[in-house]
Parts: structure tokens; sequence; C-alpha cells
């Protein structure tokens, strides 16, 4: 089903950033070209190194890394998404995408993908359940 299809997996700043690991393996198992976007919080609880060693791909988190192939990475990235999976998808990143920041690797490559966005939020109940985030979560809807 994930055969030869291109999935951008945007991990950000939750305890369950280090589930991610899993998935991104499960992605490539199912055929899936995996690339990892890391927000710089996400780099607290897993290191990017597990992720490269999972999908063979530099895990991109500085929108100004100067090691990129060619063209500019988050828009090279974002034409070649076939979906994107925000996971887990905090409130301060729903937040941006919901108002149109894009001040990092992840947000920016967000904005730039005309593909469709999968968004699992993974938060505190109370946090989740703040009219403002429940505003975001709606806004952003895919």
């Amino acid at each position: 089903m994930l055969k030869g299809k291109t999935v951008v997996l945007a991990v950000t700043g939750s305890i369950a950033a280090y589930k991610m690991a899993n998935v991104a393996r499960m992605l490539k198992k199912l055929g899936a070209d995996v690339h990892v976007l890391m927000t710089q919080n996400a780099t607290q609880f897993i290191n990017p190194i597990t992720f490269e060693t999972l999908t063979q791909h530099k895990c991109l988190i500085d929108t100004f890394d100067r090691n990129f192939q060619y063209s500019v990475e988050h828009v090279a990235l974002a034409k070649a998404a076939d979906i994107v999976l925000i996971a887990p998808a905090s409130a301060n990143v729903i937040g941006k995408i919901a108002g149109g920041i894009a001040d990092d690797m992840l947000t920016t490559t967000v904005m730039a993908c005309p593909c469709k966005k999968l968004v699992a939020p993974a938060m505190n109940h109370n946090m989740l359940h703040n009219p403002i985030v429940e505003d975001n979560i709606r806004k952003r809807s895919c």
C-alpha cells in the first residue's frame, strides 16, 4: 500500500516522540520512503540518529543546515511528499501551523507541502481540550 510512496514524518517535542521510531520502522516495512523532520524540542526526547539509522535518510532539524544536496531541502522534500504525518503533534506546532507560522524546518516544510497532512495530537488532556487548541485543530483539519 505504501510501496513507492514518500512519507514525511514530522516529530514534535512531546514525550510520545520516542514512539515514532517504531512508526518510522513500520512505515519502512510497508515499503514507504520515510523522511523525518524534527523540532529542536523533539531532539530532547529522541536522538535524530535513531531515525537516520531506521530510514537511511538524514533527519532534518535545522532550516539553515548547509549540508544539503542540490536544492533547498524543505522545498525539495515538500515536492516529493505523498503524505505528511505530524506525530506526535504538540499544541505548540499545531498552533504554529494553524496560524501560518513557519519558523523552523518542520513548520516550513509542512507549509510548503501541497499533499495531505495527517495530524496526531499528543498532549495533556486539559491542553487538548483547551478551546484554543481545539480551534487550532479545526483550522488545520486535513
